[in-house]
């Protein structure tokens, strides 16, 4: 462990607050690394919120111990919150580990690091896969974004349909266009990567399905001069939209 600056106002109120019996406060401390014995007595504890808090707490990279330990840990929600902890980036072992969990919430916030999207790519679990989709990084992936885009998962497909992170890709945004699931052209109308197309402007204006038109109409980012307004129907107020 590196050394750590001490703050002597820290200590106090780190102190105050293990007295206090406030754990679950003190193991989300930012200065906690200056007491690295409690960080120990923390990862122990038995109170699941306790270990949590902990697992989410940017100081742990300067613990790789109490970082494998939480990775193991038996509740899936304290391996959720280290998943999706930024301080796990630097060890590639626990991302792995992570990625193979059994539990799909905890592979579904680790679909954020950028090492491991390829792999969650073939997560099992569709919302694994549309929090990939979600993930502004895509566009550093182009092969992930093709994979992505015949998932067979339309909630997958309306995620990446909405990812501004695929404005570079035409024929992706061709695909998207006639998707034959109406969300995902719904989400899909929404995103503002399609504003400098204007022919996906176009047919998505003419789309069969009322609410991608609608939708359309409400994206500020598309010119009222690409489009033909009169192509775009507003929604009627008591309908409501398609959600994901």
């Amino acid at each position: 462990m590196t050394n750590v600056p001490i703050d002597p106002l820290a200590i106090i109120e780190l102190t105050n607050l293990k007295a206090a019996g406030k754990l679950e406060d003190l193991a989300k401390h930012s200065s906690l690394a200056t007491k690295p014995e409690w960080i120990g007595e923390l990862a122990e504890n038995e109170d699941w919120h306790v270990r949590r808090g902990l697992a989410e707490n940017p100081v742990l990279g300067e613990f790789p111990n109490i970082i494998e330990q939480l990775a193991a840990d038996s509740d899936y929600r304290v391996r959720c919150h280290l998943a999706s902890n930024p301080a796990i980036a630097n060890y590639p072992e626990v991302v792995q580990k992570l990625a193979v969990d059994k539990n799909r919430d905890v592979r579904k916030a680790l679909a954020e690091h950028p090492d491991i999207i390829e792999r969650c790519c073939t997560d099992k679990a569709p919302n694994v896969r549309s929090s990939l989709a979600n993930n502004p990084s895509l566009s550093s992936f182009p092969e992930v974004i093709r994979k992505l885009v015949v998932d067979r998962a339309w909630t997958v497909r309306s995620a990446l349909a909405d990812n501004p992170a695929i404005a570079s890709f035409p024929e992706i945004l061709e695909k998207l266009a006639k998707d034959r699931n109406k969300t995902v052209r719904y989400w899909f109308a929404q995103n503002p990567a399609i504003a400098d197309f204007p022919e996906i402007l176009e047919k998505l204006a003419s789309d069969r399905d009322k609410w991608v038109r609608a939708s359309l109409a409400t994206n500020p980012t598309i010119p009222s001069s690409t489009v033909s307004t009169q192509s775009l129907k507003p929604r009627p107020a008591t309908e409501k939209a398609p959600s994901l």
